[in-house]
């Protein structure tokens, strides 16, 4: 019986496992369901607390994680803002520059840009040749034109006569005084050439350089009657009316009467200017040369001996240089006086 009872017992279950319903099992099966319901839901319960308190450990992760993206996104904001900022800033600034543009009239059109470009170049091109004329060589004097001479004071005269008689006490030569007049002939201009012609033959003849060192020295009288020697300034037509042996081309002495042709004293000559002669240096020659004549030296008594030399004061340097270089002062062989 109890094996019958058995088999019946688990055909029941297989019908059960198959889905067919046994009234005999509904009570066992139920009180089976019903545990397995108490147990999931005991089950479920303790998996609910699990997945709580996993969720309150993430929240807390979270929580913490999120506090260094809460610092990031401070900075992140603070960086825009500084941005913003800054961009404000540079609009005011390029505001303001345009309204003082308007203000002032600068136009910055294609057309001014163009001319400021241009005006660069320009002067670019200008410090160039001011660079290279600085690296050129310097001009070279004028030497037609004369150096102008302050007048004579008595202070400066007493000044260079002292210089003079200084030369001549250490030349060794005896000591001889000249006194000399001035004075004009024919048109030669207004009374301030006068001055110039007679300041420079007195700072000539009282040179150091010149006739000192053969131990003359020179003064100047404005008494024709006391005078040495008169040394005029001619109008070139008018020269041989002192002599004829006289040129209306040159300078010359006649006796007392020493006379300089004021073609030469405006313009000396071109063989001479030729040879680099200014004409400063031509007036102080053409003075020294014929008082030299009035001092008792002639024409040509020594000449140039070497090409290249010196030529000597009493050459007739205007006419022929004959290779020497001109020359204003006498040399030592010229310091004597007859």
């Amino acid at each position: 019986m109890h094996g019958s009872a058995g088999k019946n017992a688990s055909r029941t279950r297989r019908k059960a496992a198959r889905g067919v319903r046994n009234p005999d099992l509904d009570g066992e099966l139920g009180i089976s369901e019903i545990s397995q319901g108490f147990i999931g839901s005991v089950l479920g319960q303790e998996t609910d607390e699990g997945s709580a308190r996993k969720a309150a450990v993430r929240s807390s992760a979270d929580s913490a994680a999120s506090r260094p993206v809460s610092k990031s996104v401070y900075r992140f904001r603070r960086i825009v803002v500084l941005m913003v900022a800054l961009v404000a800033v540079v609009a005011i600034v390029f505001g303001c520059r345009a309204v003082i543009s308007a203000v002032g009239g600068h136009d910055d059109s294609p057309t001014r840009q163009h001319s400021s470009s241009a005006v660069s170049k320009a002067d670019s091109q200008r410090a160039r040749q001011v660079k290279k004329r600085g690296k050129s060589k310097p001009p070279k004097p004028d030497l037609t034109k004369a150096t102008p001479l302050k007048p004579l004071t008595d202070q400066s005269r007493a000044s260079i006569l002292a210089a003079a008689q200084k030369t001549v006490a250490a030349s060794g030569k005896p000591a001889q005084q000249y006194s000399y007049c001035v004075s004009t002939k024919g048109n030669v201009g207004d009374a301030k050439v006068g001055q110039v012609f007679e300041n420079t033959i007195f700072r000539t003849l009282n040179d150091p350089r010149g006739w000192p060192r053969a131990g003359a020295t020179f003064t100047y009288s404005a008494d024709s009657s006391s005078c040495d020697f008169v040394i005029y300034l001619s109008q070139p037509s008018l020269m041989t009316t002192f002599s004829g042996n006289c040129s209306d081309e040159y300078s010359c002495r006649v006796g007392n009467n020493v006379i300089i042709n004021v073609d030469r004293w405006n313009g000396a000559t071109p063989q001479m200017l030729n040879a680099g002669m200014s004409l400063d240096r031509y007036r102080t020659m053409v003075i020294n040369h014929e008082v030299g004549h009035r001092l008792g030296h002639i024409d040509n008594e020594p000449s140039c001996q070497a090409s290249g030399a010196l030529a000597p004061l009493m050459q007739e340097q205007s006419m022929d240089l004959r290779g020497c270089k001109p020359n204003e002062w006498p040399l030592d062989s010229e310091l004597w006086i007859q």
